[in-house]
């Protein structure tokens, strides 16, 4: 088992469809590629897109704030 799938086992209070989006985040690049260049146009949207986000959130709900910095 990876370590992020360990942290979720551990705190796995929350549903299928939770873990499933909070793993989607998880493993997805595109929010740290857009950190690199915060004020692009591209890193100002993904901001603004992570606050309505579902996977975001769900990623936030399981494992707390994502590190945006890889």
């Amino acid at each position: 088992m990876a370590v992020h799938e360990k942290d979720m086992a551990v705190r796995g209070a929350h549903g299928p469809t939770t873990r499933a989006l909070a793993g989607m985040c998880h493993r997805c690049g595109i929010c740290p590629l857009a950190e690199r260049r915060p004020q692009s146009r591209f890193g100002r949207l993904m901001r603004w897109h992570r606050g309505w986000c579902p996977a975001w959130a769900a990623h936030t709900r399981a494992f707390g704030p994502k590190n945006l910095r890889r």
